[in-house]
């Protein structure tokens, strides 16, 4: 995924006869409208998918008569600054037609080289079906999508999503049963997990809870997921919009949320409790990943394309692989004393919200708010923290450039990846890595995937969905206003360091200093918001 290398493509000759270096596949830069030219990113989800989904789309009656005389050639590269140079090029020098890649915030918006996609992809149907592109995306991961321009309300689309980069904890499950564990609801019982898992290693053989990589550490994105939890999805965004109580005003520095979550990392990850394994500060991501599938760790914070960017690994395990699944978040124990219960009802809340998503009939277990909210209040804060999901695929984005020569095919390929079909062949291709579009998984499709996809898709698909946080680069308080949560985002460094002494009401004290109403008030100005 981000900053990481994905499965690898064995076709050398191809790529030494067209001398494009890293490239596979290359393209031959004629401009003709009929070739499409793609230029794809390997991000851990390997390129398979992209070579199903076009064999699907070259068959269709629709494209044969559209494009008589169609040619698609694929470039893949697992070099993830490769786009941003082809955008930032002449047009002359980059010939592709579609390219995905990731963290291209800079080139959305007019001005940006990229052709609008609003109305030829978002406002039209998708091919074959009676839904519109926009309506059958996700809402919420639609949210970060849209880009308006300094100062003005009106949203455009410069980019679809070609991953869906849900992340989450993942966690093994021989070791957590057999242990004696049970899966957490909440974070005090995700600590308790933490505290009970190391209390069954030895010094000779110590147990750790938690595995990262020093070049890929996921976990401090799941600052966002607590923060949101307490504050709220909508609290979360005011933060960025730079709103409170309806009003542009620096008491957003002063959420409760945004320390709480912080809380909670320095509760699992602070050296002296020895819940990490040392083995996250010294190994890269593919040698980490692979010591937590080698029983080194208890959980490990990752995404949907591990499934697929360790397939190699868990077959040559076969039968002795371990069973992997996906963490429902934990909600964060600080949103019960807010809703004035313990954790034991908040546990208990969420295991019943769970159930009902399930489509089980199960009755409200008992709880006293002291805060005297009513019962369904309570209900609907937990309903929504419990699904709220941090994704890395609102920044994995494709992108046709306004110059395009092949731009209406280009345009009608990301217009087919929605359809039912293209999402199967992604899903089969990534062994069940899904894209954000309303989609089910066909029963004899998810037989056949990951076991850590089932469990996510199993989540996924409960009637109480899943609202995925709008990226923050998607608020122009922070395109154009530098807002941040925090001065320094390194959380997870920060916590689990040996010496540190640095608290979370520290982050929030300096950021609170610096971000005085001289800064913010400037920040609002760039963003057209005063």
């Amino acid at each position: 995924m981000k900053g990481r290398k994905g499965l690898a493509v064995a076709l050398s000759a191809m790529t030494a006869a067209c001398c494009c270096g890293a490239f596979v596949g290359c393209g031959s830069g004629g401009g003709d409208a009929n070739t499409l030219e793609i230029l794809l990113t390997d991000a851990g989800y390997g390129v398979d998918w992209c070579y199903a989904v076009k064999d699907l789309f070259v068959e269709q009656d629709w494209v044969k008569e559209k494009y008589p005389e169609l040619e698609i050639k694929i470039s893949t590269s697992d070099d993830q600054t490769l786009v941003k140079s082809k955008m930032s090029s002449s047009e002359k020098a980059n010939y592709y037609d579609l390219l995905f890649g990731i963290g291209l915030w800079e080139y959305f918006g007019k001005g940006g080289k990229l052709l609008d996609l609003t109305d030829s992809v978002y406002n039209s149907k998708v091919p074959g079906e009676e839904v519109l592109f926009k309506d059958k995306m996700d809402e919420s991961f639609l949210s970060s999508l849209g880009i308006a321009e300094a100062g003005s309300a009106e949203v455009a689309y410069y980019a679809t999503p070609w991953v869906g980069g849900m992340e989450g904890f993942l966690y093994n499950e021989d070791l957590l049963l057999g242990s004696g564990l049970k899966v957490p609801n909440t974070t005090n019982e995700l600590l308790n997990v933490f505290a009970a898992y190391k209390a069954t290693g030895t010094e000779e053989n110590p147990k750790y809870a938690l595995l990262q990589s020093y070049d890929a550490n996921y976990f401090d994105y799941m600052f966002y997921v607590w923060w949101a939890q307490y504050e709220g999805v909508e609290g979360y965004e005011n933060y960025f919009k730079g709103i409170d109580n309806d009003t542009y005003s620096t008491r957003i520095f002063d959420q409760k949320g945004r320390e709480y979550s912080l809380e909670v990392f320095r509760d699992l990850l602070q050296y002296d409790k020895g819940y990490v394994n040392p083995m996250s500060f010294t190994q890269k991501f593919v040698v980490s990943q692979t010591s937590f599938i080698n029983g080194n760790s208890l959980m490990y914070v990752n995404g949907d394309w591990f499934s697929s960017e360790m397939l190699d690994i868990m077959q040559k395990k076969g039968d002795s692989a371990p069973k992997i699944k996906m963490l429902r978040t934990p909600v964060i124990s600080k949103l019960g004393e807010k809703l004035g219960i313990t954790d034991q009802e908040l546990s208990a809340l969420v295991s019943y919200v769970d159930a009902v998503g399930e489509g089980k009939e199960v009755e409200i277990p008992e709880f006293t708010s002291t805060k005297n909210y009513s019962q369904q209040r309570v209900i609907n804060a937990v309903k929504e923290a419990r699904s709220i999901v941090y994704t890395l695929g609102n920044s994995h984005s494709a992108i046709i450039p306004e110059y395009a020569v092949a731009k209406d095919v280009a345009v009608d390929f990301v217009r087919f990846m929605a359809t039912d079909a293209a999402l199967d062949a992604f899903a089969e291709k990534t062994v069940g890595a899904t894209l954000p579009f309303k989609h089910t998984i066909s029963g004899e499709l998810y037989s056949k995937l990951a076991l850590a996809q089932q469990s996510r898709i199993d989540y996924f698909q409960s009637s109480n969905g899943i609202h995925t946080l709008v990226d923050p680069q998607s608020f122009p308080l922070v395109r154009y206003g530098g807002l941040t949560p925090f001065l320094s985002e390194r959380f997870y460094q920060q916590f689990s360091a040996q010496n540190n002494t640095k608290t979370p009401a520290d982050y929030m004290s300096e950021m609170k200093e610096t971000w005085g109403s001289d800064k913010f008030n400037n920040a609002l100005k760039s963003a057209g918001l005063q």
